[in-house]
């Protein structure tokens, strides 16, 4: 597919003249199938400790080995980093952009005319490979985590790993999804110095209980939580990470206040199963349409975005407090494509999350800081990044461009876009491997995409999320927020 001239991917690259470009990207599938990564696949769910603990824990404790960074690296002016991955964020879902969202979102659209909106940025299709992908910065078919099972390989070098060595102290708040048989693949373990939230892949919002059904997924550090206010189903999940993300940099703008500091803020918001505040839920109008189950997911969703919004307000407001905004990067990125029409809109993109079409890696993301160049401001950047430029990029950064590789050696998929982006400039990131994994190949090189074995049958996303019938009832059925 050419993304320039065709960026909803409708119209095949079937011409002749098209031949040499498709033989060469088939030449690089051929060459990314031999970079195949090992998932490590974690054991099969011992229910019995669960039961015995009361909730998620290692299952596998026999091999703990702590694992310790050395400083290396040392700069004064080190900028303190908030990266905030928001969770199954469609493309049409952050207000600037949104076609049935638009009123929900005051805090980004400041963020974003602010600073620099990414105009052309991908992540993978799932939110276990973006997370690998995000904290390694190589494409997951090298981490082995291609969809949302297996567990980040302990060979792997995190940010947070390569953060340390430059003097930053680390913190994880929210969704971790890398891993939990072992405590050494708890994050504590992977470079954050401090870490809150839940480790698996989603949990309910009121009563925190994990995937795994009825047992409590909430950890702190290494230990299960069991405070029970944090642990009432009175307690929606956006409050306590919340709280506990302003209590971080609270602490850490008094505790610490000459170290540099990197938060990871890796929201439940807006995943699966909707559900939000009363006082949120009375903000939005309850569409009228004949679907209750649509009405209610639509409901929520609407109120579950102002929230999200009502989140990153608060964040930004506690780093001005502390007086950390001044010399802090504040990014926001999504971590793959919508789950659905109305829970998560893709459009005007095919595909959604768990596709490789663009609606399944598509994705927004702002950058914010006082640090960027005044010519920079409410720049909307087109040149391509993929989730895997953090790593490198933000390293340069916290070292003022001595950082000279991972740590442990291996080679990184990521390129530094700093420069690119602040002089708006032509991007160095050419290639992106979404996935292969020996059978089918989903890769895009420039304004070009090749998938090869990838189902064809992904859907376009309506720009409503309504059937036809009733389209006269549009102005009622899309979620206003209320003045």
């Amino acid at each position: 597919y050419n993304l320039t001239s065709d960026p909803y991917q409708a119209t095949l690259l079937s011409s002749s003249r098209y031949s040499t470009v498709t033989s060469y990207l088939s030449n690089r599938c051929t060459y990314w199938e031999s970079q195949i990564g090992t998932t490590l696949t974690a054991p099969a769910t011992d229910y019995t400790i669960f039961e015995e603990y009361g909730g998620v824990v290692a299952y596998d404790t026999s091999d703990f080995v702590p694992r310790t960074v050395d400083q290396i690296y040392s700069y004064e002016n080190a900028p303190h980093i908030v990266f905030v991955l928001v969770d199954d964020w469609g493309y049409n879902d952050v207000g600037f952009r949104s076609t049935y969202l638009s009123w929900t979102t005051p805090t980004f659209d400041n963020l974003a005319s602010e600073g620099v909106t990414l105009e052309n940025y991908y992540t993978n299709q799932l939110c276990s490979p973006s997370r690998a992908s995000f904290l390694t910065g190589r494409f997951s078919l090298r981490t082995g985590i291609l969809e949302n099972t297996g567990e980040l390989g302990y060979n792997e070098t995190t940010l947070a790993e390569e953060l340390k060595s430059a003097g930053y102290m680390t913190y994880l708040i929210g969704k971790w999804h890398l891993g939990l048989s072992t405590l050494q693949h708890y994050p504590t373990n992977r470079g954050f110095d401090y870490y809150y939230g839940y480790l698996s892949g989603e949990i309910n919002y009121w009563s925190k209980a994990s995937q795994f059904e009825d047992y409590m997924d909430l950890t702190e550090n290494l230990d299960l939580v069991t405070n029970e206010t944090e642990t009432s189903d009175k307690y929606h999940t956006a409050y306590l990470f919340a709280d506990k993300a302003q209590t971080i940099i609270k602490k850490h703008a008094t505790d610490y206040s000459d170290k540099p500091m990197f938060l990871y803020y890796a929201l439940q918001l807006i995943h699966s199963y909707w559900s939000a505040p009363s006082t949120y839920q009375d903000r939005c109008e309850y569409p009228t349409t004949s679907n209750n189950d649509t009405n209610f997911d639509l409901w929520n969703y609407c109120a579950l975005n102002v929230m999200l919004d009502e989140v990153i307000s608060n964040l930004t407001c506690v780093l001005k407090e502390t007086g950390l905004a001044d010399n802090t990067i504040l990014i926001i990125s999504g971590d793959n494509g919508g789950t659905s029409d109305i829970n998560g809109n893709s459009y005007p993109f095919r595909g959604h999350k768990d596709t490789f079409f663009r609606g399944g890696v598509s994705n927004t993301a702002i950058i914010n800081s006082p640090l960027l160049p005044n010519d920079a401001r409410g720049l909307k950047y087109y040149g391509q990044v993929h989730i895997t430029d953090w790593l490198p990029t933000l390293m340069g950064l916290a070292t003022d461009g001595a950082w000279t590789g991972s740590l442990n050696g291996a080679e990184l998929d990521g390129v530094d876009v700093w420069d690119a982006i602040v002089t708006n400039s032509d991007s160095p990131k050419h290639e992106i491997v979404f996935t292969n994994d020996g059978t089918a190949c989903a890769m895009q090189y420039d304004n070009v995409t090749y998938l090869n074995g990838v189902p064809s049958t992904a859907i376009y996303s309506p720009e409503f999320s309504f059937t036809s019938d009733q389209d006269s009832d549009l102005s009622s059925m899309i979620a206003h927020i209320l003045v």
